[in-house]
């Protein structure tokens, strides 16, 4: 039994030896630097003691003159020839650099489409996404001068812009005038909500430490808070909470019920998959937020915001724990609070009424004819207590309010969780391909920037050995510099039979990815005189342009290259 024992040990002790488990002869192991076409011919004469013929070679070991031989993987880690470990590649390993100027779109791609129905905007982003991001950050930016909002708060925050859409003083959630502000930071200089509490008078300062708790919570569907403290800059004393700033949003109550709703016009209907999205972004805040036994007590049409197309968080928390902070109300019945409030505001948008949470019972009747069962059985489980029997949104009873929490109801909906999901996956793959072609704009941007670097220098005693009664544009308009002045007319100053204006961004593109490249394809350089006309190709071209960007590094003073 030892006997036994001890060989299994040593069996076991040898597969977790690495010198020992490469050494074994039954087992092939991949080693990229030392893989090749004679030792898989070793290993398989070894193994049934014939030679093998094999008349498909395989592409990957046979070297470009078509014989075999040591396959060189340029991207693998060096193998130090003693026993430590390298911490960098070796540069000689190093055999052939990416090419950067090789545009490879990334999906989704769309349908195949005619040259003549590709249009400028293929090369960019979606002009819808990019409006979206320029009106965003004008909101971010804009500023008011006139404004007689105060513009300083203690010197931390200062160019204050009040983001209420309706001036007037309201306290129905929290019990005080609320007022909403947009300021910059003068600590780092980033854009920051506050959330002001007007007359609130803090008696006890344990109160305050609560921001710490809240402070843990980071979820992308709620809005996280950053700091919270007490101020007179306003003429009172008032409560100021720092969340993040997202321009652009809107509440679900102005979305969904607008104050003009009013005069004969109905309030527009709500789809259920839109619906499902939103029980399953603000679970996953209710989520995060009861995971640091903590209670979000603001689900809210008032307080939920919309960012982005159906893109949902949850705002205006740590105002009444902070605000409460000496009524004491255990943690577990804030929690269940706040599973019922969603079911109230879900209710409420899916009957299209404000109010129709106030007669729970008719309004689930009616909301039965625009929805399916499932969804009245979801939001009923939502808005019966935890013992009341009411069961959960598959059907089964709840025997006690232990499983009337987020958690069991995320698990109850998890086909909706997975669908909204695979919506977002889609849209990290759009906005993935939208990203890749910006990226190769700003390959072209830093082309454009070192060409007009070069072109019509006024600088020439710096940059070449030449003599100052030389004219200016010497050095530019002489050697291949010329060539890259030619090119600039052959790329942007191109004229049809009649003269007028060439302007095709094709061309442009194309053009300036041939010089990138450097490719051995040749062009016609024809002088602005009509008398000089020259046969140049991109390589040759590129190679005058280091050159030229060369000259001009050497004698800069440095900076940002």
């Amino acid at each position: 039994m030892q006997q036994h024992l001890r060989r299994v040990d040593q069996t076991l002790s040898n597969d977790f030896v690495p010198q020992n488990f490469l050494q074994s002869t039954q087992f092939a192991e991949f080693v990229p630097q030392n893989f090749v076409a004679s030792a898989q011919s070793g290993l398989s004469n070894q193994a049934d003691g014939s030679t093998h013929l094999d008349s498909y070679p395989d592409p990957f070991l046979t070297n470009l003159d078509g014989t075999s031989g040591s396959i060189t993987n340029p991207y693998a880690e060096h193998q130090p020839a003693s026993n430590g470990q390298a911490y960098f590649q070796e540069a000689t390993t190093f055999r052939h650099p990416l090419n950067y100027h090789l545009y490879a779109a990334l999906g989704p791609h769309r349908e195949q489409l005619a040259p003549y129905q590709r249009q400028n905007t293929d090369f960019f982003i979606p002009d819808d996404l990019r409006e979206d991001l320029q009106r965003k950050a004008e909101a971010t930016l804009q500023t008011f001068q006139s404004s007689t909002v105060l513009q300083n708060i203690d010197n931390h925050f200062h160019s204050l812009v009040m983001l209420d859409s309706v001036a007037q003083r309201t306290a129905t959630t929290f019990g005080y005038p609320s007022w909403i502000y947009k300021a910059t930071s003068s600590t780092d200089g980033n854009t920051y909500a506050l959330r002001r509490i007007e007359g609130f008078r803090l008696t006890n300062e344990q109160a305050i430490g609560l921001k710490l708790q809240w402070k843990k919570v980071t979820c992308s569907s709620a809005v996280r808070v950053h700091d919270a403290f007490t101020t007179q800059a306003f003429g009172d004393r008032s409560l100021i909470i720092v969340m993040d700033y997202f321009p652009l949003s809107q509440t679900l109550a102005d979305r969904h019920f607008p104050r003009n709703a009013g005069g004969g016009r109905a309030i527009q209907f709500v789809p259920e998959h839109e619906l499902w999205s939103y029980l399953v972004q603000l679970g996953n805040a209710l989520r995060a937020i009861h995971q640091n036994d903590l209670a979000a007590r603001s689900v809210v049409p008032s307080k939920v915001l919309l960012t982005s197309k159906n893109r949902l968080r949850l705002s205006g928390c740590c105002v009444l724990d902070i605000l409460h902070y000496e009524q004491y109300r255990p943690v577990n019945e804030l929690q269940q609070a706040d599973l019922q409030d969603l079911g109230r505001l879900v209710l409420d948008i899916a009957a299209r009424n404000p109010t129709a949470h106030s007669n729970q019972i008719k309004a689930l009747d009616q909301i039965s004819r625009n929805y399916t069962d499932r969804f009245r059985a979801c939001l009923a489980w939502l808005l019966a207590p935890p013992n009341g029997g009411n069961g959960h949104a598959s059907g089964d009873s709840s025997p006690d309010g232990r499983q009337h929490n987020v958690n069991m109801f995320l698990s109850n909906i998890s086909d909706h969780v997975m669908n909204v999901f695979d919506s977002t996956l889609s849209r990290d793959d759009e906005l993935t391909s939208a990203l890749t072609k910006e990226t190769e704009n700003g390959r072209l941007v830093r082309l454009l920037a070192k060409l007009n670097a070069v072109l019509e220098r006024p600088e020439t005693n710096n940059v070449a050995s030449q003599s100052p009664n030389q004219p200016s544009s010497a050095w530019s308009e002489t050697g291949d510099r010329y060539y890259l002045t030619l090119f600039r007319d052959y790329v942007f100053h191109q004229v049809d039979q009649d003269g007028r204006p060439v302007l095709n961004l094709g061309h442009i593109v194309t053009c300036l990815n041939k010089l990138d490249a450097g490719i051995d394809e040749k062009m016609q350089l024809v002088s602005r005189n009509e008398q000089s006309v020259f046969i140049v190709s991109y390589k040759e071209l590129k190679r005058g342009f280091e050159a030229a960007w060369g000259e001009l590094s050497r004698g800069s003073h440095g900076g940002r290259r």
